[in-house]
């Protein structure tokens, strides 16, 4: 008899650390699964910093003299991807463009940072060069603040050839004519079922509660920074 009343005690202890644990792992699943978005978030948002920073190396190394990053948010029926490649300019070409006489390319920003034409560029992922200099990385579950279009920024060495074009580039009215100047952030947040783009206005903050946004940020220079938006303060935070 004894030793079924310690039996049963153990048995009824152990549906209590059972509950108990059931009870935590509620509690905690929560914070544990924001945690793991974030991370993802801010895992491909470094790498996209990475790939910005990347061919702005090889620009300043000589590698090549003009280098775009090219944005893509690509809509495929249900599917959707966002696709970063980097693309480079052999000096040889450049210098073969600035020589044309019949050619006004260097003063025509969105038509220099090209995203139309697929030989423009000498080192181009997506027309098959697999060179470490360049990079294209896709995400399924990553958002920039557009959708189903593109945008590019583009660098050189001397700043001189500083360029944006699609979505990366603003358009101003001048005297009756449009002036181009750059756009130099980047937004990214994660996609789910209930937001397919980051919802941000104007002036680079966010028109609706958000969780895991990012923005990067660049100069003409090529320096870049990252910051993330903090929902508490309602502010960003450099990291």
């Amino acid at each position: 008899m004894q030793d079924e009343k310690i039996k049963g005690f153990n048995v009824l202890e152990l549906i209590v650390v059972v509950v108990l644990i059931g009870v935590i792992s509620a509690i905690g699943y929560p914070n544990f699964s924001e945690w793991r978005k974030d991370r993802e978030t801010r895992s491909a948002v470094l790498s996209i910093k990475s790939l910005i920073e990347g061919i702005n190396s090889q620009v300043q190394r000589g590698q090549y003299a003009f280098v775009q990053v090219h944005i893509l948010e690509e809509v495929n029926g249900a599917e959707r991807n966002l696709i970063v490649t980097s693309k480079g300019m052999k000096p040889e070409k450049l210098a073969s463009l600035l020589n044309d006489g019949t050619s006004d390319w260097w003063a025509k920003i969105g038509d220099r940072c090209n995203i139309t034409d697929d030989a423009y560029w000498d080192d181009d992922p997506d027309q098959g060069a697999d060179n470490v200099e360049v990079r294209q990385i896709t995400y399924d579950n990553m958002a920039t603040s557009w959708e189903g279009d593109d945008g590019a920024i583009c660098f050189s060495k001397n700043e001189k050839w500083y360029s944006g074009a699609g979505k990366l580039q603003s358009s101003l009215p001048e005297e009756g004519d449009v002036a181009r100047s750059v756009d130099n952030t980047l937004f990214i947040c994660r996609r789910t079922n209930d937001r397919s783009s980051c919802d941000v206005d104007s002036d680079g903050t966010p028109a609706s509660e958000h969780d895991h946004l990012y923005v990067i940020e660049w100069s003409r220079f090529g320096n870049v920074i990252l910051e993330k938006w903090d929902t508490r303060n309602s502010d960003w935070v450099k990291q």
